[in-house]
This record gives structure tokens, C-alpha cells and sequence, in this order.
């Protein structure tokens, strides 16, 4: 499931009421459970058990592009200030530039008790040019939580295995702690994220 997010973000005066709009989304979409995630994105049924998944770690909302910087901070602090998010945090896209030849941005945020995060990368380059429902499939995914995080690797390239499936990034650490990585669909053009998100950060 994908939100049917717009090519771009809305004007600043429609953007709260489009914030609202995703997090009702989110709201049922986090009750998706990792087996109909993992099932979704692989087109089969596994045992998740034998594959040490504990459960939904996060829904990914792809956004929409923005066109400068200033665009992009203007929704952050939008984000920031909604009564419907706390803990916001953010981040630079590590797989837009490589992948797709454009900077991004990562908001996480929490949402009724569950975690969000929303992407955005710059309208710029091939990437401006691709239809928003593709944008919208490569960006947005669920975030499946792995029991340890040296389990994350092995289980991503036990996936990569499945034809049509590779791995996307791996990432043994990041700002927040978890150990992640990304698995690509290359048929449907779907991501699914494996992640232990370590340690819980300090607050000040």
C-alpha cells in the first residue's frame, strides 16, 4: 500500500491540510502486519519466524519533490509544529544521489505512538521527469524490524536471492542508530527495508 502522494508538494497554504491527509493514511497503514508487508512485496508467503522479523518497524510516505532548499524546510518545520507528530528528526537522502542522481531528505518522526518517515528528494535531472507513481513506489515502503543488527546482512542477501529481488543499500549505522538495508523489487519497482534500530537515542 502507497500513499497517492502528488509529483510535487503542495503550495505552503495547502500543506497542513495535505500533512493531515497523510497521517490519516499512515494511521491504517501502520496496522499492516510484517507478514502481509513481506508477503506484498515478495509476491509469496514466508515464514517469518525462521527469518527473525519481530514486527512493523516504520511506514515510509513518499511526498512529493520540492524545488529548492527553502521549500523543503518550510515543510520540515510544518512537520515539526503539527500536533498530530513528536520526536521529528531529519536527515540527508544517503540512496536518492546515488541512486537517482538527486539530492533528498528524511523527516522520522513518531505518529500515535508509531514511526513515520517522510521523503522528499529534488524535482532535478531524470528524476524530475519520472511519472509520481513511480517516485512514489521506489521512495515509499514498510520498514520490517530484524531481531539483531548483525542479522540484517545476512537476511538481505538471503532475499536478494528470490528472482527479480536485489539488494538496494545497506547501511551498518546511520544518525539514529539502526542498522538497515534495502531490498528492490526491479518488476513492480517496490522497496522493502529491513532494519534493528539499535539503541534508543539519548534525550537531552
Amino acid at each position: 500500500m502507497i500513499y497517492p502522494a502528488p509529483a510535487a508538494l503542495p503550495p505552503e497554504e495547502e500543506q497542513e491540510a495535505y500533512l493531515d491527509s497523510v497521517l490519516d493514511w499512515f494511521d491504517d497503514a501502520a496496522r499492516t502486519t510484517p507478514d502481509a508487508a513481506l508477503t506484498g512485496f515478495l509476491g509469496h508467503p514466508v515464514d517469518l519466524r525462521t527469518l527473525r522479523i519481530t514486527g512493523l518497524h516504520h511506514v515510509a510516505v513518499y511526498v512529493g519533490d520540492y524545488d529548492r532548499e527553502e521549500d523543503f524546510d518550510q515543510w520540515l518545520a510544518l512537520v515539526g509544529k503539527s500536533p498530530g507528530t513528536e520526536d521529528v528528526r531529519t536527515g540527508p537522502s544517503h540512496i536518492a544521489p546515488r541512486e537517482y542522481g538527486t539530492p533528498g531528505h528524511w523527516i522520522n518522526c513518531r505518529a500515535g505512538g508509531r514511526e513515520l518517515e517522510l521523503f522528499t528528494c529534488r524535482s532535478r535531472g531524470d528524476w524530475a521527469g519520472r511519472p509520481a507513481g513511480e517516485k512514489n513506489a521506489l521512495m515509499s515502503h514498510f520498514g520490517l524490524a530484524v531481531d539483531a543488527p548483525d542479522h540484517v546482512r545476512p537476511l538481505l542477501d538471503y532475499l536478494a536471492t528470490f528472482d527479480g529481488v536485489e539488494l538496494l543499500a545497506f547501511a551498518p549505522g546511520d544518525e539514529l542508530g539502526h542498522t538497515y538495508g534495502h531490498l528492490l523489487r526491479r518488476d513492480t519497482g517496490r522497496v522493502l527495508e529491513l532494519v534493528h534500530p539499535g539503541a534508543p537515542p539519548a534525550r537531552g
